[in-house]
């Protein structure tokens, strides 16, 4: 079995599928474990959006020390724990790049690239865990050449001394963005933010010092989404009751406008639940550019002229020194074979069931690639599900069934999260996307004691933590067969 990537989703994997009795093999091309979290991709003052308790996988909570929404050393630290306690360190290939990855009849080849040497494996599964944040985008402008100052993407500016006494310009108005201009406001000279349109961000707190993730994750909260499949409460929320949950959205909109003190240049053109796959934490943010520390430019750079200036497209020049792109990600994986290639993506597209499983290749999985506030646990369930679809023990609709409910799902796609054109981001929908997983492996959905509790309280990782104990007892129940590995 081999898994590719080391990050969360590829740790977690390894682990489920390790205790699950594959033979794991973990090829990571980084020299350390993380993902995006390892030092080398994480600027300055990066912290989680979520707070430590729903930023974790089921079994390993954080440490009592880290901080409630904890820094990029502290995940790291986290990740380096989870590591040692489940002792996947045997497993671990680190700086080892999966460079081509084809079927070869029943088996799969892996060729690995380890400094100047190439390796090549065999496997009987594989599991792509390289996640959505893999190949950084620059936009190509005309005369970037000319600019005499550093061009950078968010994750290549990681060294502090970058921004000391320089003149600043980020790009971009995510988080990332907002982090780093924040962050240059208080270290560069001047700092300012040039950005096509504004996003809604949150408030690390509500009500007081309660974690926003804490009162936002829940099913309740859920409800007001429009999903794919909708229970009865939410065909009323989305239908007769339609007016309702459109005030909703505006009061909350308002409130969250108030509560960050939002300046007017950075307010969205529309209320939420629009612009919901952009959404993230940077409070400290709106308190810099209220301030004034940070400049905010509602426009696009036309051109780099000469020596240190850029010219936005409405006519205003803008002197720096260090020109960062927080301007997102490419999704990629080049290293699958044309025919693996085409069992995945389609018009560009992910074809994968319940955003795991290609229809047509029932040994290769991609975990991952179901983006949302709660990865870690996306993850590790996501992780149960195709170990019990490898063992046999899942119950899979027809290839022709698995495509069309694809299809379905991708036309929704459009209308909720316009900006996730690839198909992998999951977005708000998490309570509903792991429902599906746990009702496919035959498990309990509601995991507490009433409803009270099931649908107002944050849907937190603990709540699955005996999913491993759960799937054994269902399949010791179904077969007289004893839990072994798979040949």
């Amino acid at each position: 079995m081999a898994v590719i990537g080391a990050g969360l989703a590829g740790l977690v994997t390894a682990k489920v599928l390790r205790d699950d009795g594959f033979d794991v093999v973990v090829f990571e091309k980084e020299p350390a474990v993380g993902g995006v979290w390892i030092e080398s991709r994480t600027y300055p003052g990066l912290r989680t959006n979520n707070s430590r308790e729903t930023y974790a996988f089921s079994d390993h909570p954080y440490s009592r020390s880290a901080d409630l929404f904890p820094t990029a050393a502290q995940v790291r630290e986290y990740l380096g724990s989870y590591v040692r306690r489940f002792r996947l360190e045997p497993h671990l290939r680190l700086s080892a790049e999966v460079v081509a990855l084809s079927r070869q009849g029943p088996v799969f080849e892996v060729e690995v690239r380890s400094g100047s040497d190439f390796t090549t494996w065999l496997f009987d599964f594989v599991v792509v865990c390289t996640g959505v944040f893999s190949e950084p985008h620059v936009p190509e402008i005309e005369g970037m050449q000319r600019f005499v100052g550093r061009l950078l993407h968010s994750s290549q500016a990681t060294d502090p001394a970058l921004f000391t006494g320089q003149r600043v310009v980020v790009v971009g108005a995510g988080k990332s963005a907002l982090d780093l201009a924040a962050w240059a406001a208080t270290h560069a000279s001047t700092c300012t933010l040039v950005f096509r349109k504004p996003h809604w961000m949150i408030p690390r707190y509500l009500l007081g010092r309660i974690p926003s993730d804490r009162l936002l994750t829940t099913r309740a909260n859920e409800a007001l989404f429009r999903y794919h499949r909708l229970n009865r409460i939410e065909q009323f929320l989305h239908g007769a009751g339609k007016r309702l949950t459109q005030l909703i959205w505006q009061v909350m909109s308002r409130l969250i406008r108030l509560h960050l003190g939002m300046p007017a240049a950075m307010v969205p053109d529309k209320p939420l639940p629009t612009g919901i796959e952009n959404i993230g934490v940077a409070p400290e943010f709106y308190r810099m550019a209220r301030a004034g520390r940070v400049l905010t430019r509602r426009d696009t750079i036309a051109t780099f002229p000469e020596g240190n200036e850029l010219l936005l497209a409405a006519g205003d020049r803008i002197d720096a020194d260090v020109v960062i792109f927080a301007t997102g990600w490419r999704q990629s994986l080049p290293f699958l074979a044309p025919e693996l290639e085409a069992a995945v993506l389609r018009d560009g597209h992910l074809q994968l069931y319940r955003r795991i499983l290609p229809p047509t290749e029932h040994r290769l999985g991609l975990i991952g690639y179901a983006s949302s506030p709660a990865c870690q646990l996306t993850s590790e369930i996501s992780a149960h599900w195709l170990s019990q679809s490898f063992r046999g023990e899942l119950a899979l609709p027809t290839v022709d069934e698995m495509h069309a409910e694809i299809l379905r799902v991708r036309a929704w796609l459009p209308d909720v999260l316009p900006a996730s054109p690839q198909g992998y981001l999951l977005g708000p929908f998490l309570a509903h996307h792991i429902d599906e997983l746990v009702a496919d492996m035959g498990l309990r959905i509601r995991r507490t004691r009433n409803l009270m509790t099931e649908y107002l309280t944050p849907l937190l990782p603990a709540r699955y933590s005996g999913v491993t104990e759960e799937r054994r007892r269902r399949t010791r129940s179904r077969s007289s067969t004893p839990w072994v590995p798979p040949e």
